[in-house]
């Protein structure tokens, strides 16, 4: 899996679909002990008209695509 940036377009396979848009936003998987404080580590992809978040841990073939 490459390490993408804010800013950079990219094609992955998350939940059997491809997926591809330019990264709007990252963040590092955050541990405070058990319980709500927990956080997955993620990014957030600009689609085109919509933004979604997705988890790095169920992202498959994570790669920047060419511009």
């Amino acid at each position: 899996m490459q390490k993408i940036s804010i800013g950079d377009n990219v094609q992955f396979l998350y939940n059997g679909k491809m997926r591809s848009g330019m990264v709007e936003a990252t963040w590092p998987e955050r541990s405070k002990g058990e319980g709500k404080d927990y956080r997955h580590s993620g990014f957030c992809v600009d689609h085109g008209g919509y933004y979604k978040s997705y988890r790095k841990t169920k992202t498959k073939f994570l790669a920047k695509a060419g511009s």
